[in-house]
């Protein structure tokens, strides 16, 4: 309670400085306010002057204006300071300089007067100086504050004692809870306890080596339950009089770390994916070559399907590489022309249907016509129906249902499958994301979402997805409909 009384007190004088004196340019305020202030201080300091004459005399006559020229020099600025010193000087003259109530300027009083004129403007200029000076450490001050409150990262300082004694209003960003909050948690409360162990060894070896920074990343969790990466950057300035504490600097990095694991797991299953087709297409061909001088082996024929097969898979996972760099660099380019979705949908699921085993089923608008790159939704239709046939392999018939809405048409993918798990769907169109089950890994690079998403926004279209446990799982994107 103290504190916040002593920090009160100190706000309030803080303010007061600022808006009667140093801050902003004076030519900000008012003319009258800048040179109609400091002469109303002239004239009371004259009538006060006058009041106590018979008392104190006409010795000093220019002293009590010094501190007005002062205050003009401050609170108007320089043309306003010359204007008082040159009031100061005639209304000292006339009223305490003998003869009283008349000008004289004989040698003793202009040696007086240029006395009084230097020491003004010595004072105007040191006033000048110092306001400046302040609102120049002002704005320091205030542009610190703000990239310490505003910014992105979150500072905690603790002293010596383990106490932590201020936090950046800039942590509700990170973790959710407001500084005042956060300053009431124990410490390393939002830990992951396993990590704790070893975090506390680093802290240990910090405090001996006064100056010396470490950092590393850790696990935090978040006011709403949610683990975060932390990315902590921790100094020892505890022999740092202007500081006198530990600093710690904090950033979320969740997503850089989450993003480095999937490059990761992308990079042992496109491993695993590639390496299975080059293994059968290197086996076909090395049978191939055997059988080279008997072509009319009745094997001959099935490596060659074997090998096409396997080349094929080949072909396909280069080409999603190469769709994920182009989409990275900015280089998927579409070319436009109108076409007739049904019929184009009818031509790119020719091969699912003759292999007879699942149920292409057709609905909706035959006659929808759109504007766009039909090789592209070619593409972006195909991955939606064979991963409904990779992950719904038990439901043999597959909708794909056309509509109109608005100004968009609108084609949607339907199974009955297993469907999707809720906290899966945010992140199914992300990059090397896959939504396997447990227990369950099915190939693919965790690719084909995410290339059908950009080339859907490419088109000004949406994409998403409608899915329910159990009830099966509906992806769907839109189109600008011709004309």
């Amino acid at each position: 309670m103290k504190n916040k009384t002593t920090h009160g007190i100190k706000e309030l004088i803080k303010s007061l400085i600022n808006n009667l004196i140093w801050t902003g340019q004076n030519k900000g305020r008012p003319v009258y306010a800048r040179y109609g202030v400091p002469l109303l201080f002239v004239i009371l300091v004259t009538v006060f002057k006058l009041q106590l004459n018979d008392l104190i005399g006409v010795k000093s006559p220019f002293l009590l204006y010094l501190g007005i020229v002062c205050f003009s020099a401050i609170y108007g600025g320089t043309g306003p300071a010359i204007l008082i010193s040159i009031t100061s000087v005639l209304t000292a003259d006339y009223f305490f300089v003998a003869p009283v109530g008349a000008f004289s300027f004989n040698t003793d009083t202009c040696i007086k007067i240029t006395l009084f004129l230097t020491e003004c403007l010595s004072l105007t200029l040191l006033s000048y100086a110092v306001k400046v000076a302040y609102q120049q450490v002002n704005k320091n001050e205030q542009l610190f504050k703000a990239m310490i409150e505003k910014g992105s990262e979150g500072i905690i300082l603790t002293d010596r004692s383990g106490v932590r004694v201020y936090c950046s209003p800039s942590i509700e960003k990170v973790i959710g809870y407001t500084a005042e909050e956060f300053l009431e948690l124990e410490a390393w409360v939002l830990a992951d306890p396993e990590e704790l162990p070893w975090m506390m060894e680093q802290l240990d070896g910090l405090m001996k080596h006064p100056g010396k920074n470490i950092s590393f990343i850790h696990r935090m969790k978040h006011k709403n339950g949610n683990w975060l990466w932390i990315e902590n950057s921790i100094t020892n300035l505890l022999d740092d009089p202007a500081v006198n504490a530990i600093v710690a600097n904090f950033y979320n990095v969740t997503e850089r770390v989450t993003l480095e694991q999937q490059k990761e797991d992308f990079i042992g299953i496109a491993s695993h994916e590639l390496k299975t087709p080059l293994t059968s297409l290197k086996a076909s061909l090395q049978l191939l070559n055997r059988m080279k001088d008997d072509p009319g082996s009745p094997n001959f024929p099935k490596m060659i399907e074997q090998a096409n097969r396997s080349m094929d898979r080949i072909t396909s996972l280069v080409e999603g590489l190469l769709n994920a760099s182009r989409v990275n660099q900015g280089q998927l380019h579409i070319t436009k022309s109108v076409f007739n979705l049904s019929e184009m949908i009818e031509k790119c699921c020719s091969h699912i249907r003759l292999e007879d085993k699942y149920h292409l089923i057709l609905q909706g608008d035959r006659r929808l016509q759109v504007c766009a790159d039909e090789n592209r939704i070619d593409q972006v239709i195909v991955n939606l129906v064979n991963n409904a046939m990779k992950y719904a392999s038990e439901s043999d018939e597959i909708y794909l249902i056309i509509d109109k809405s608005g100004k968009m048409a609108k084609v949607s993918v339907k199974d009955s499958g297993p469907g999707i798990s809720p906290d899966k769907i945010p992140h199914l169109f992300d990059r090397y994301y896959r939504a396997d089950p447990e227990g369950i890994q099915y190939s693919g690079l965790g690719l084909g979402l995410y290339i059908s998403a950009e080339i859907i926004r490419k088109h000004d279209g949406e994409i998403g997805v409608d899915s329910q446990l159990g009830k099966g799982s509906t992806f769907w994107f839109t189109l600008p409909i011709e004309g």
